[in-house]
């Protein structure tokens, strides 16, 4: 049996065993919000942090490759994998220093060839030995 009049709280809410809030009482006075957290870091700092430790990976990447290069393509993949969580672009030179088709770290003359083309546009064409992709990089700007 409800013993309030129709309208007087939002429906669903009647079944409640206690009775509804008055008019005078304030509804908005507890308000859970989340605590401004201090352990978290800036945007910058973690764009830094990340950069510091691609580069790092890059490097150990590069090392590793000549003795196992199941561990340098995973150290490519967290490469990405960091750049990804932290929406940091990679470097031009670590980008192009990995093949996107496989992950591998692209060794000149070890694992890939680099060479000048004239066709349709002046391009430079790094092929991986691993996987044969080839990546184009054009050599003139886009706005001439």
């Amino acid at each position: 049996m409800n013993y309030r009049p129709r309208g007087y709280e939002p429906r669903g809410l009647t079944w409640l065993p206690h009775p509804a809030p008055t008019q005078t009482d304030n509804l908005y006075a507890y308000k859970p919000y989340a605590k401004p957290d201090k352990h978290r870091m800036s945007r910058r700092t973690q764009h830094n942090i990340a950069k510091q430790r691609i580069r790092i990976l890059y490097n150990q990447a590069k090392q590793t490759y000549p003795t196992d290069p199941d561990l340098s393509r995973r150290y490519t993949r967290l490469i990405k994998r960091i750049s990804e969580r932290t929406r940091t672009r990679l470097p031009k030179d670590v980008r192009r220093g990995i093949c996107r088709n496989c992950d591998t770290v692209l060794i000149q003359g070890f694992n890939s060839h680099t060479r000048i083309r004239q066709r349709r546009e002046p391009h430079v064409a790094v092929t991986c030995h691993t996987c044969g992709h080839v990546h184009r990089i054009p050599l003139r700007s886009r706005g001439q």
